[in-house]
């Protein structure tokens, strides 16, 4: 079968930005969390109406960007790789969901998760743990219509929707949305540098 020149899209935005993550440039990985951790988690959201383990799967996801970015061969657009792997963790989770009884604390120890690949090692774990504490944080900054705008967002809502949630006009909205997307990119960016520099 017949593949991609690797030329065809390496002057993709995304394309360009993932060889800056697996060149371990510093602020990549953040930046990419940041352009496409509303599409991951939104679709967790759709799919499982769990935010909890939303959140919990699109961290997985992200964590095997990073850990995998090596790998990575420009020959498609960047979001087809990573719908293919965010796929790969959602039928992990629904497997997880079939193999067990439904867990007495909802907040498990990541650790205990099910879905991780055996190629990964013990530390994982805390990998995941230290994601999950970037993305919390990042998002724990925003003020609070900021937050909830985010989120929102992450969910799909329009403007107008969103306007309407935080009596706001859809215009106002979209100026809330810049503002907090460029504070959560600010922040995102230190404290995912002990992540994006390292491995």
């Amino acid at each position: 079968m017949m593949t991609a020149p690797l030329t065809l899209f390496t002057h993709d935005p995304d394309v360009v930005l993932m060889l800056r993550v697996q060149r371990d440039e510093p602020g990549a990985f953040a930046q990419l969390i940041d352009r496409f951790w509303c599409r991951v988690f939104g679709r967790y959201v759709r799919q499982f109406a769990d935010r909890q383990e939303a959140e919990d799967l699109a961290q997985d996801v992200f964590l095997r960007i990073f850990r995998n970015r090596r790998r990575y061969q420009p020959r498609a657009r960047l979001s087809t790789w990573i719908f293919h792997i965010a796929s790969n963790v959602a039928r992990n989770a629904i497997r997880g969901r079939a193999r067990r009884p439904p867990p007495i604390n909802h907040h498990d120890d990541a650790d205990q998760r099910e879905g991780i690949d055996p190629g990964i090692d013990a530390a994982v774990g805390l990998d995941r743990a230290e994601l999950a504490v970037i993305v919390r944080r990042a998002v724990a900054t925003l003020k609070g219509r900021q937050r909830r705008a985010i989120e929102l967002q992450c969910q799909d809502h329009s403007y107008s929707e969103i306007g309407e949630e935080l009596s706001l006009t859809a215009k106002a909205a979209k100026s809330l949305l810049y503002r907090a997307r460029n504070e959560l990119r600010e922040t995102l960016r230190p404290l995912a540098e002990s992540i994006g520099v390292s491995g």
